[in-house]
């Protein structure tokens, strides 16, 4: 029989496969995890927020039959089946079967009609950017004193711009409340995610209006913003 190791031992690469919560259609993906470019659960749970749609982005991983928290890297094995899931809590379901096929009965034979392809062209720049996360550093309106947060917003969530701003604000909060607007440190507004861009920098504010502040002389900034 074949042995069952975990990442952490010697084998270069580990494979497993990861159904996403209380997602009774989906059939799982898998991942090949390789020690040398995982070498932390919070790496793992990056790699995972690239292939799993999970609102506001994969946050815990769940044995898929007893429903224990996944938490060391150490514990995912080899072949190993995981459930993937944010902030909400393990759903139960027989994740197993999920796309195991099953006796069907024969239906009638449907009539095949042509398909009209689109005319319409989207550059593959466009595409390149649409299917791959952002990654992000935020500032608090008006706080020179706290250095940038760094947020890592999965694709999936780029595609609902109040899930992106809730996402800021689970670790941000602006004096008036919650996140409701993002600036750029210049004090121009993003109004969806098509206005992120990678290893940018940004300011998140609440009801209040935006504080004008040289927030790129912050140490944390990179020297190219600086400039």
């Amino acid at each position: 029989p074949q042995a069952r190791y975990s990442l952490s031992g010697v084998s270069p690469a580990c494979k497993v496969l990861v159904y996403r919560n209380g997602d009774p259609f989906y059939l799982g993906r898998k991942f090949v995890i390789h020690h040398r470019h995982v070498r932390t659960f919070e790496a793992l749970i990056a790699q995972l927020n690239d292939g799993v749609e999970v609102p506001f982005g994969v946050r815990k991983l769940y044995t898929p039959q007893e429903g224990h928290q996944v938490q060391n890297l150490s514990d995912i094995k080899q072949g190993g089946k995981y459930v993937a899931a944010g902030r909400e809590k393990f759903k139960k379901l027989d994740y197993i079967q999920i796309g195991i096929k099953k006796p069907q009965r024969r239906k009638k034979v449907a009539v095949i009609k042509p398909v009209v392809h689109s005319t319409i062209r989207v550059p593959s720049k466009w595409h390149l950017i649409c299917n791959k996360p952002r990654n992000i550093n935020v500032f608090a309106n008006g706080d020179m004193l706290r250095p940038p947060i760094k947020f890592i917003i999965p694709k999936f969530t780029l595609k609902n711009w109040n899930c992106v701003l809730a996402l800021i604000n689970e670790k941000i909060i602006p004096r008036s409340g919650g996140v409701h607007r993002l600036y750029t440190l210049d004090g121009h507004p993003v109004r969806n995610a098509d206005g992120l861009e990678d290893n940018h920098y940004y300011v998140a504010v609440g009801k209040e209006k935006f504080k004008s502040l040289p927030y790129w002389r912050s140490s944390r900034v990179s020297s190219e913003v600086q400039r």
